[in-house]
Order: structure tokens, then C-alpha cells, then sequence
């Protein structure tokens, strides 16, 4: 059996890190009688798989199960490695670590189709032993850099036709959104002009969604497709009464959790703000979605970085010389 470890990451900011950090800390274990280890490695491993149902019509539904998995990331630091007669002695004892993460990694995530998570452990090794892992492991949630789909404002519209002979008889939404990629913790601001040239009274409903959408692997990969809103996101507009015009303004909170999913080839995250023209019976609805990516530049976080995360032990040790 091997030792319970310890794993100190320094500068762990609000309990994840970001892609592209460099990672430093410390592993701390006790030794309670002699023994001899021919290495010691710290490993952090990235790893996703995401699994789903389909139905296949081949003369009749048959129903398969849907599967893929990526590594994203692998590393294997050496802490301690032996000369040639050296034990270890009962006591305490702990090593400085430090890696990098890589730019290109996506951020973790927890849904019912798909994990991606991320885990620093220790390995002891002994010859004539199969190697052993450390009793505890530690998971770390990561955050990836996101690449947005537009740094500036954007317009929208969104036109509902009703079923009438009068080609005029219709509502329109035109529509700006002050940005579409937002930090966790930020908020959207829409604003809108509703014009309606119909003879019912109508209302707008506006709300965040989410499209997930899960690959399997293969040479033709099926794809799963979840969409949902997030709570606490959707609000609908007073009544627009017929033959009015309404100005409209709206904040969306952003949840700090929320992140956007991108590169990865097991699953895409994203978000969109979906506005709906709600008509009353039989006229029904019409909408626009306009997509906002959620998530840290690398731009925005690399100098932030830099400058709260503590020196390296290399760094700290030429510092004190």
C-alpha cells in the first residue's frame, strides 16, 4: 500500500485553474516504516468520455448505445528518484512540484451524456511491485480558453407574419445584444423595439439556452443534441397591445458557473439567447437564437496570471542565493 498523500496546489484561484497556468505546490506523506521507492511521479491527467443512446431503423428500432473518449492532457513530473542503496527512513517528508498546463484543453464538465475532469495523483514505485497510486487523488476543475464568435455588438430580428390576408398585418422585434462573449459573473444586455402592426396584442419572452452536443466516435460519428434553459434566466415582456411600439431593455445574468465546452471532439457547449414572439391561438410563435460564448479569453487571463500566481521553486530557489 502505498502512503497517504498530501497535494498542495499554491494559488488554487476560486478552487480551479485556467488553461495554459502554470501549476506549482507541494506533495507532503508520511513513512512509518523503512522501505525503499524507485521513483516517485506526480501525474495530472485530463481525460472526457461522453456515452448515448440511438435508434437505428433496420427493418425494425433497435437501440445502441453511443460511446467516445479523448485524453487531453498527460503529465508525469518526477519527484524523487533513489541512489543506489537509498531508503526511506520513517518520517515525514514533501516535494515541490510545478507543470504547465497546456492552451488547447477544454474545460471540465459534469453532464448525464458526458465528463470531462481533470486529476493530479502521486505514484510510488518499487521494483518487483506493481506500481501503486497514492490513497488520495485529487480532482481539479479546469477552465479552457474560449474563442468567441464576435467581439462586437450584435443586431438581430426577429418578424411574425399572422395568418390573415393582410400582408401587413405582422410583428416585428429588431434587436442588439452589447456583447456576445462574457465572462462567468457577467451579465447580456438586450435591447429591443417591438413593433406591432397586428390587430392581437402580443408579448416577448427572452431567456438563456443551452445546446450540448455529444459526438461518438467512429468514421461517421453520430451526434446527440440536449438543449435546455437556464433557470433563472427567462423573463417575458408586459403586454405589447395591437398597433403599438414598445421599447425594451433587458439584463441576463450570467451564472459564474456557466462556461462555455470547446475543443474537444466529444462534445461542443454553447450558449444562445433566445428571443420568442408570442402571438395568442392560432398565430402561434416565432424566435431568434443569437449564439454568446461564455468563457476567459486567453488574452484577457494571461496577464492576471502572471501576476498573482507565486514564483516557481526554481525561481525561489535562485532568489535566495
Amino acid at each position: 500500500m502505498s502512503p497517504k498523500c498530501q497535494i498542495i496546489i499554491n494559488g488554487l484561484r476560486e478552487g480551479h485553474l485556467i488553461a495554459g497556468q502554470r501549476v506549482t505546490g507541494t506533495v507532503k506523506f508520511a513513512i512509518y516504516k523503512t522501505i525503499r521507492y524507485d521513483s516517485i511521479d506526480i501525474l495530472f491527467v485530463g481525460c472526457g468520455q461522453c456515452y448515448f443512446t440511438s435508434e437505428l431503423l433496420d427493418g425494425e428500432y433497435e437501440t445502441i448505445t453511443l460511446s467516445n473518449e479523448e485524453r487531453y492532457v498527460f503529465i508525469n513530473k518526477n519527484l524523487f528518484k533513489p541512489a543506489e542503496d537509498q531508503m526511506f527512513e520513517p518520517g515525514d517528508y514533501e516535494y515541490p512540484f510545478e507543470f504547465s498546463l497546456p492552451d488547447d484543453v477544454p474545460s471540465s464538465v459534469k453532464t448525464a451524456s458526458c465528463d470531462i475532469q481533470y486529476k493530479i495523483f502521486v505514484k510510488f514505485s518499487r521494483k518487483g511491485t506493481f506500481i501503486s497510486k497514492s490513497e488520495n487523488d485529487l480532482t481539479v476543475p479546469v477552465y479552457g480558453y474560449v474563442k468567441p464568435c464576435s467581439r462586437q455588438p450584435l443586431t438581430f430580428k426577429v418578424e411574425k407574419k399572422l395568418l390573415s390576408f393582410n400582408p401587413n398585418n405582422k410583428i416585428t422585434v429588431k434587436g442588439e445584444i452589447d456583447r456576445t462573449c462574457l465572462k462567468p459573473g457577467d451579465s447580456i444586455h438586450l435591447t429591443m423595439t417591438v413593433t406591432n402592426d397586428s390587430n392581437v396584442d402580443i408579448y416577448i419572452k427572452s431567456q438563456l439556452v443551452y445546446f450540448n452536443t455529444y459526438i461518438s466516435k467512429g468514421e461517421s460519428p453520430s451526434k446527440h443534441i440536449e438543449k435546455g434553459s437556464i433557470p433563472g434566466t427567462k423573463e417575458t415582456s408586459p403586454t405589447i397591445r395591437a398597433n403599438s411600439v414598445l421599447e425594451l431593455e433587458r439584463t441576463i445574468p450570467i451564472l459564474d458557473t456557466l462556461y462555455s465546452i470547446q475543443n474537444s471532439k466529444i462534445m461542443v457547449g454553447e450558449f444562445k439567447v433566445k428571443v420568442t414572439v408570442k402571438a395568442p391561438f392560432p398565430h402561434g410563435k416565432a424566435y431568434a437564437r443569437v449564439p454568446v460564448v461564455i468563457g476567459w479569453r486567453k488574452e484577457e487571463h494571461e496577464s492576471l496570471i502572471q501576476r498573482d500566481l507565486p514564483p516557481s521553486y526554481s525561481e525561489a530557489i535562485r532568489g535566495n542565493n
